[in-house]
């Protein structure tokens, strides 16, 4: 197969902090495939907290160039990547398996939610994530998006109680908030406690990530459900942390890719484990790649697109919260302005 990529930069329409980092701007991986006949395109949002920048994606992409423009066939290069598994490089692998399934749907006619045997009528709302910011700042964010159904807030500031009250108060949305691994244990169930009488929905990652015994204890000790991320990048930690959480959020950047999403999904469901889709700081590309799964899962946060200055492909298209999935072959994407992605 014929094989490129190229580096683009994306830039938030406000600068988007969390507890952890400060993103003003982020680099992706554009992949292209084709067979001469069927294109497919992916993208890698590289995390250096997973391990990754573009750097080591076109690395990687290096090292396989050899083996996808020996295949002929996506199914053989989903093969591949599979039989090759691992840990590291999950974006960059995301980036070839979301092309070799674009590749896929196109090729049978077909959305890559109904390759899934999905409905897209099923996706639930995505939140919004409103950045932690000074509380004014956090204030007029999340009014400038009244009328979503739902937003998430990052945490991790003194102010942090009054902020959620505040939002939750003038814009009359549904509150989910993620402290992105802030609190020491015995500090998250306390602040926990009045969050609950705020009445969010779900906490994601109050602790550090590695920490199964600070997860189960404050989950035992919290009235309100607590969602995994940073703790359970692919199903290997799931299965560990599964008796230590209610939920857990899957993003297909840290994970590897559609199919390995697809599983954590199912051995949540599995084990009683609630899940919601989450994302990376990403183009319509990995959202859209993304959404395709959303109608497996009880919450989305694919907002990533809907909060760039400019997203360079259209997708996935959210109104007021709701993601309506591209009817296109394969992800249904397209160069921004180009009419071609449908809704």
């Amino acid at each position: 197969m014929d094989f490129s990529y190229r580096t683009i930069e994306l830039r938030p329409r406000h600068v988007f902090r969390t507890a952890r980092s400060t993103c003003a701007s982020t680099e992706s991986v554009i992949v292209d495939i084709s067979d001469g006949r069927i294109a497919g395109i992916g993208e890698a949002a590289p995390s250096r907290y997973y391990g990754e920048d573009a750097g080591t994606v076109v690395a990687y992409l290096e090292r396989m160039r050899p083996v996808v423009e020996r295949v002929g066939h996506e199914s053989e290069l989903m093969a591949e990547l599979a039989s090759r598994g691992g840990r590291d490089d999950p974006a960059a692998r995301a980036a070839l398996e979301i092309a070799a399934h674009d590749m896929m749907g196109k090729r049978y006619g077909v959305p890559l939610y109904r390759h899934f045997d999905l409905d897209a009528a099923d996706a639930p709302v995505t939140t919004v994530s409103i950045g932690l910011d000074e509380p004014e700042i956090m204030i007029e964010k999340a009014l400038e998006v009244r009328g979503f159904p739902m937003l998430k807030i990052k945490l991790g500031r003194e102010t942090d109680l009054s902020v959620v009250a505040r939002i939750k108060e003038e814009t009359g949305a549904a509150v989910t908030v993620d402290a992105n691994c802030g609190w020491e244990p015995d500090e998250a169930v306390r602040r926990i406690a009045e969050l609950a009488r705020i009445g969010v929905l779900l906490v994601e990652q109050p602790v550090a990530a590695g920490d199964v015994e600070a997860m189960a204890s404050v989950r035992r000790r919290s009235e309100v459900p607590i969602y995994a991320d940073e703790s359970c990048p692919t199903s290997a930690e799931l299965r560990e942390f599964s008796g230590a959480i209610d939920g857990v959020v899957v993003k297909l950047m840290k994970c590897g890719g559609l199919v390995e999403a697809t599983r954590m999904i199912r051995m949540a469901r599995d084990r009683g484990v609630g899940t919601m889709l989450g994302c990376m700081m990403e183009s319509s590309i990995g959202i859209t790649a993304a959404a395709h799964l959303a109608p497996m899962v009880d919450y989305a946060d694919l907002d990533s697109g809907f909060l760039l200055e400019s997203d360079p492909y259209s997708g996935m298209r959210i109104e007021r919260g709701r993601m309506l999935l591209p009817e296109g072959a394969g992800l249904g994407v397209a160069p921004a302005g180009s009419g071609d992605a449908g809704g």
